[in-house]
C-alpha cells in the first residue's frame, strides 16, 4: 500500500470535475455528467482507506491526527466559499432565497446539506434545483461524513484478518439497500450517506486488486484499458438510467475502481493542462455552481448564450486559482499545535454559523431592501404576506381584534385567498383564520397517495373537527381541485369531477350547522404554457434581468381547463341554501386572464397568485365576499 504521486487519480479528478462543471453549464451531450461524483466518491475511498491502513499498519494512526488532516484539506476552501456565496446572495437575492442560502449555508458548514435536501425534496413548495446556490454541497457532507465513520471501522476491522471481506460485505449492503429502498424514496438513495457506501467501498477494494496488478504489467494495462473503455462507455450512455439509482452509478465507479488498481496513467490525461485542473479540483468543484448561479440569476437567458458560458468558465478559472494558491493549499499546510488547530476551525465555524443562521432566523434581512422593491416584493409574495399572525401552519388575518367570523379551509389553492380577503375583513371589524397544510386535500373521503398519505389524513381529521367547532359563521372552501380530480374515487358511475364535488357536499354537510355559511371556490386559472422563474421574478437590493413576461391567458382555456369540476360543484352545491360559488375564470378574466401586469406578476407559478393577483381576484369578487360575509 505504499503510495507515491498519482497522475492518474489527478487525472480522474480532471475528468471527474470537467463532467460536473460541463454538465451544469447544460452543455448538449453531457447528460450524465453526475457521474463526475461517483468519480470522486470511488477516490476517495481508496485514497482514505489507503492512508488510514497504512498509519495502523505502521502503528502510527491517531483519530486527531486524521481529523485535522481532512479539516486542513476541506474547511478552509468550503468556508470561503460558502462565505462569499452567502455575501453574494446579501446583495442580489430577494429575502425569500437569502433566507433558503442562509439555511443551505448553516447545514453545508456542518456538512449535513444531503441530509437537508433529502428532508425538503418533496415539500409543496420545495425549491428546484436551480434555486438552491449550494445544492452542490450535499456530496461534500456526504464525504465528510464517510470520513466521519470510516476510520473507526478500520481500526475495528484491521483486529482481524478479514478487513477487505468485510469492506466488500458492506459496500454490496450499501448497494442492495439503495435497490431496495429506491421504489419508496429516490431522494434517499441519492442524498444518503448508506446509499453511497458502495461507491467509497469499490475505491477500497482497487488497494488489494492494485497488490495483484502490481507483478504484471500486461494485467495493468488490461485492467487500464477496460477501465477507460468502460468509464467512457457508460458516460454515453448512463444520462438515460440516472433515476435507477446504485445501478447508474455503478458503472463508472467500477471503471474508475479499475483505472487506479492498474495504477497507469494514460498519456492523454497526464499533460500538465490536465493535472493543473485535477490537483485544483477541490476549489473549481466548490467555486463551479456558485458562479453558475448568480451568472443565471443575474444575467438571466445570457448566461446560457456561447458567451455566457465562456465567461463563466473564465471567472471559475480565476477564483479557483486565487482559492487553491492563496486558501486550499496554504493552510492545507498549516503547522500548529494540533488543540490550536481544532480550537481554530470550531472558533471559526461557530462564528460564520452564528451569521448564516442569525440571516435564516432574521427571514433573509428584509432591511437590506429598499423601499421601492420592497413595496414591488411584497406585491409578487404569497398571500400569506397578509397575515397579522401566522405559524408554520396558522394564519390570523383581517382585524385580529375582532369578531372570529370566517375559516379558511383546503391547501395552498385557497391560502392564497388570504390577501383577497384581508381587506374586506378589516372594514367590518372581522377576523379570519386559516390552518391550511400545502398539497393536503381537506375533504372527507379523499386521499392523497404517497408517502404524505397518512400526514394528510390525520391532518384532515384533525382540521375539519376544529372547523366544526369553530365560532365562525363563514367558511371558505378551497383545493387544487384539478389535482385531486384524479385521485378521486369513482362512485356509483359517476364522472371523477363529480365524485370529487360530492366530496365537497359531505364535508360542508360535516361542518355545517344553523347560521354558518360557505364560499366554495371553484377550479383555479392555471397559465400552464408559462415558464415560472420565481428566483427571479422577486426583486433584490441590486439590479438583476428580470424574467420575460408571459403572455395572457384566454379566458376560454382557463374555462375549459375548470369547466368540467365547476359544472359538477355547481351541479351538486345547488341543493343548499347556504353556499356559494366562486368560478376564479369568470371573475379574474376580462377576454383574457393577465399573468403579468407592469413588472407586476400576478401568479408566482402555474397555480398560485401572488398578492398582487390575489388582490386583484379580491376587488373583482368584491360583490361575492360582500354577500356571503353580510350573510344576504
Amino acid at each position: 500500500m505504499e503510495r507515491g504521486y498519482r497522475a492518474d487519480i489527478d487525472g480522474l479528478r480532471a475528468i471527474a470535475v470537467g463532467l460536473v462543471v460541463l454538465f451544469h453549464l447544460r452543455i448538449p451531450g453531457l447528460e450524465a455528467g453526475f457521474a463526475g461524483v461517483d468519480i470522486f466518491f470511488v477516490v476517495s475511498g481508496y485514497l482514505i482507506t489507503g492512508h488510514v491502513l497504512r498509519d495502523i499498519a505502521a502503528r502510527r494512526f491517531s483519530f486527531a491526527a486524521f481529523y485535522l488532516r481532512r479539516a486542513r484539506r476541506i474547511l478552509p476552501a468550503l468556508i470561503a466559499t460558502i462565505m462569499l456565496s452567502l455575501l453574494a446572495g446579501w446583495l442580489y437575492l430577494a429575502p425569500e432565497f437569502l433566507r433558503q442560502l442562509a439555511k443551505e449555508a448553516t447545514h453545508g458548514l456542518l456538512s449535513i446539506s444531503n441530509i437537508q435536501y433529502w428532508r425538503e425534496a418533496d415539500q409543496y413548495f420545495a425549491p428546484s434545483a436551480d434555486q438552491l446556490a449550494l445544492l452542490h454541497l450535499w456530496s461534500l457532507s456526504v464525504e465528510a461524513q464517510f470520513y466521519l465513520v470510516s476510520p473507526l471501522v478500520l481500526v475495528l476491522l484491521s483486529r482481524t484478518r478479514y478487513v477487505f471481506s468485510a469492506i466488500a460485505l458492506t459496500g454490496l449492503l450499501s448497494l442492495l439497500a439503495g435497490l431496495v429502498w429506491l421504489p419508496h424514496d429516490p431522494e434517499a438513495v441519492f442524498f444518503l450517506t448508506p446509499f453511497r457506501v458502495f461507491e467509497f467501498v469499490l475505491g477500497a477494494l482497487a488497494i488489494p486488486l492494485e497488490g495483484r496488478l502490481a507483478a504484471s504489467s500486461a494485467g495493468r494495462f488490461i485492467a487500464a484499458a477496460a477501465g477507460y473503455v468502460l468509464l467512457i462507455g457508460s458516460l454515453l450512455f448512463i444520462g438515460r438510467f440516472q433515476g435507477a439509482g446504485g445501478i447508474a452509478a455503478l458503472p463508472p465507479c467500477l471503471a474508475t475502481a479499475a483505472i487506479i488498481a492498474a495504477n497507469r496513467p494514460m498519456r492523454l490525461l497526464a499533460n500538465p493542462a490536465v493535472l493543473a485542473v485535477g490537483r485544483s479540483s477541490y476549489s473549481l468543484y466548490l467555486v463551479h455552481w456558485p458562479v453558475i448561479f448568480f451568472a443565471r440569476f443575474i444575467f438571466g437567458a445570457a448566461a446560457e448564450t456561447l458567451g455566457g458560458i465562456a465567461a463563466q468558465l473564465a471567472a471559475m478559472a480565476v477564483l479557483t486559482a486565487v482559492q487553491f494558491v492563496t486558501i486550499e493549499q496554504p493552510l492545507r499546510r498549516l503547522h500548529l499545535a494540533k488543540w490550536k488547530q481544532a480550537a481554530g476551525f470550531a472558533a471559526v465555524i461557530v462564528a460564520c454559523v452564528v451569521i448564516t443562521y442569525g440571516s435564516f432566523r432574521a427571514d433573509g434581512v428584509i432591511a437590506r431592501m429598499p423601499a421601492d422593491r420592497l413595496a414591488l416584493l411584497k406585491l409578487q409574495s404569497f398571500g400569506l404576506e397578509a397575515c397579522a399572525k401566522r405559524t408554520d401552519r396558522d394564519c390570523a388575518f383581517g382585524d385580529i381584534n375582532g369578531s372570529p367570523s370566517l375559516e379558511l379551509t383546503g391547501d395552498s389553492f385557497v391560502q392564497q385567498y388570504v390577501a383577497a380577503l384581508d381587506a374586506p375583513l378589516k372594514a367590518r371589524a372581522l377576523a379570519g383564520h386559516t390552518s391550511t397544510v400545502s398539497g393536503c386535500p381537506v375533504l372527507i373521503g379523499v386521499s392523497l397517495p404517497g408517502p404524505r398519505e397518512r400526514q394528510c389524513a390525520e391532518y384532515r381529521d384533525r382540521e375539519l373537527e376544529r372547523v366544526k367547532q369553530s365560532p365562525a359563521n363563514v367558511v371558505v372552501i378551497g383545493q387544487a381541485w384539478q389535482v385531486y380530480v384524479e385521485v378521486s374515487r369513482m362512485r356509483d358511475g359517476l364522472t371523477p369531477a363529480a365524485a370529487l364535488a360530492e366530496h365537497v357536499a359531505a364535508t360542508i354537510r360535516f361542518l355545517d350547522r344553523p347560521g354558518r355559511r360557505f364560499l366554495v371556490i371553484g377550479a383555479q386559472v392555471r397559465p400552464l404554457g408559462c415558464s415560472f422563474d420565481r428566483l427571479r421574478m422577486l426583486p433584490g437590493p441590486l439590479w438583476h434581468r428580470p424574467p420575460k413576461p408571459c403572455e395572457p391567458l384566454s379566458k376560454n382555456s382557463a374555462v375549459a381547463d375548470g369547466g368540467a369540476i365547476d359544472q359538477s360543484l355547481a351541479e351538486a352545491l345547488a341543493r343548499y341554501a347556504n353556499v356559494m360559488l366562486l368560478r376564479p375564470s369568470e371573475v379574474y378574466c376580462d377576454e383574457n386572464c393577465p399573468v403579468v401586469q407592469g413588472r407586476v406578476w400576478l401568479f408566482q407559478d402555474a397555480g398560485h397568485f401572488t398578492v398582487a393577483g390575489a388582490e386583484r381576484m379580491g376587488e373583482r369578487a368584491s360583490a361575492i365576499i360582500a354577500k356571503i360575509l353580510s350573510g344576504e
